[in-house]
């Protein structure tokens, strides 16, 4: 219990300078482009997470690290997957199942793709596309960031 609380203590140190929710939001949208693979409350691509609950989910520290260092933890819900088909062609997307025979993945471009292992050249886990932000964005556009992503903790009903 001693150990959990001092990383709670830990990461809430960890985060830089207080955020602007506007300025976040206008970065995210912008600047940082992330509604291109993100969705929020029914706004953006699919191909990313949804990050319309992410702040009731994720601390402000892990949310952080995942702007500034996306590949230093990838949760299993979000790893990405490339197939290589038998006449050469590759498909990479979210994977969203597969067992011992099938793989489904949702593509770049939002489809759902299903394939038959046997009946592919190759397949595997690949690196997920986000890219850091760390030469991207100056910390208090990263703390802008990280405060919108914080405030999403989906919607209330009226």
């Amino acid at each position: 219990i001693v150990a959990y609380l001092r990383s709670l203590a830990e990461s809430k140190r960890s985060v830089g300078a207080d955020g602007d929710l506007a300025r976040g939001r206008a970065v995210f949208l912008g600047k940082g482009a992330c509604s291109t693979c993100h969705r929020v409350h029914g706004e953006g691509s699919r191909l990313g997470p949804d990050l319309s609950r992410i702040g009731g989910l994720r601390r402000a520290a892990e949310l952080e690290q995942s702007v500034l260092d996306p590949q230093r933890e990838v949760l299993p819900t979000n790893r990405f997957y490339r197939v290589i088909t038998r006449d050469g062609a590759s498909v990479t997307g979210r994977l969203l199942n597969h067992d011992t025979f099938i793989v489904q993945l949702l593509d770049s471009d939002e489809r759902l793709r299903s394939f038959v292992k046997s009946e592919v050249r190759e397949h595997g886990f690949a690196d997920p596309p986000m890219p850091s932000y760390r030469d991207k964005l100056d910390a208090q556009e990263v703390a802008d960031v990280v405060s919108y992503l914080v405030s999403l903790k989906g919607r209330t009903a009226p």
